[in-house]
């Protein structure tokens, strides 16, 4: 695998998400690589600084176009001379392809990297309206178009982005999320939960596309039948529910494994928009069962293991962790390991750096 050549990737922010969870496995791997974040985000950044990563901050202003910000990533990819741009997400694409046409960067490759599907627009901003629809108009522009899932590529299709569009599924690190013992001990020590208990795990930034209410009242239905039971809320915004009846709510979370380690089921109940669960398939390398609305490649990424259930269906969910929660002993311990096999199996770190690579080389053929 060739890697002599210079990246650079251009993404919104480096806080906690799964884009930007690729993005830095993708780097670690190549020191040539460098990331340069549109707005200052810290939640990566020590991590990419122990691995030698360069890294530039725009400090762009998110409530209008910054000029000034904009010549500064020009600058900074004259001084850098990369040989290919990779940029992450739709706003990243626009402010690359606005800089490309101003100062006629067309000779840099160009990969666009689009993360979601069947995302409901109705609840989000006008802003990113008319930046979907402009990079659906110049999407023809970039050499590639990297979709993390196949729902997201036919998605984009299907609302008429152009160009070569391929799919590279995420990957995990399955050394760094795997079972540890002791620190499942700890975790459930440090949260006073029973050893014998069954904990659920959802693992997601507060959003209306997550479904967390949904989650929450199926729980509190589970919990009056199965007592024991208890549901752990991790990512940015959760903090924001209470902590009661059998809920406990994490916030953000730096060591996310550690939090893995000391659950039993991972639970993805996005109604819409997902692409490629990171969550869900760091869950199951972690030995968590898992269960998945029907959302973005989640049934892929299940494959027969775990129960995938249609979205903003309720009693589809709890029926489906009711079944979980209630399978004997050695047959969930089975389905543990079994889901821990497929991601192994599939979706390897090191098969999604190789892809990229790979798709990088072509790109450079004949221009080097």
């Amino acid at each position: 695998m060739n890697k002599n050549f210079k990246v650079l990737h251009i993404i919104t922010s480096l806080e906690q998400g799964g884009a930007e969870r690729q993005l830095v496995e993708l780097v670690k791997e190549n020191k040539l690589h460098a990331v340069c974040q549109l707005c200052d985000g810290n939640f990566y950044k020590e991590e990419l600084k122990n691995s030698n990563i360069k890294i530039f901050n725009l400090n762009f202003n998110r409530n209008f176009l910054d000029i000034f910000s904009l010549f500064k990533l020009y600058k900074f990819i004259k001084h850098f001379k990369p040989d290919i741009i990779n940029t992450w997400m739709y706003h990243s694409c626009f402010l690359e392809l606005l800089l490309r046409k101003l100062f006629f960067l067309s000779r840099i490759p160009l990969v666009w990297g689009l993360r979601c599907s069947n995302m409901d627009m109705a609840n989000y901003s006008l802003l990113l309206k008319i930046v979907i629809k402009i990079c659906k108009y110049f999407s023809d522009t970039p050499d590639l178009i990297i979709n993390n899932s196949y729902s997201g590529l036919n998605y984009h299709k299907a609302i008429g982005y152009k160009g070569k569009n391929i799919v590279i599924h995420n990957g995990i690190d399955t050394k760094y999320f795997s079972f540890d013992s002791k620190s499942r001990k700890s975790f459930r020590d440090r949260y006073k939960i029973h050893e014998d208990s069954k904990v659920l795990l959802c693992v997601a930034r507060y959003d209306q596309m997550k479904d967390h209410q949904i989650l929450i009242e199926s729980f509190r239905e589970i919990k009056e039948k199965l007592s024991d039971t208890i549901l752990v809320l991790a990512g940015k915004g959760t903090e924001k529910f209470k902590e009661k009846n059998g809920i406990i709510a994490l916030g953000a979370v730096k060591n996310i494994n550690y939090v893995y380690t000391g659950c039993d089921i991972i639970i993805s109940c996005s109604a819409y928009g997902e692409g490629f669960s990171n969550a869900l398939a760091e869950g199951m390398a972690s030995e968590l069962i898992p269960i998945a609305t029907d959302v973005g490649d989640s049934a892929t990424i299940i494959g027969k293991v775990g129960k995938i259930i249609m979205p903003r269906n309720k009693a589809q969910l709890i029926q489906a962790i009711t079944e979980a929660l209630q399978i004997r002993k050695k047959a969930f311990d089975n389905n543990k390991k079994l889901a821990r096999k497929r991601i192994i199996e599939n979706f390897s770190h090191l098969k999604m750096v190789d892809s990229y690579h790979k798709e990088y080389s072509k790109l450079l053929v004949g221009k080097k």
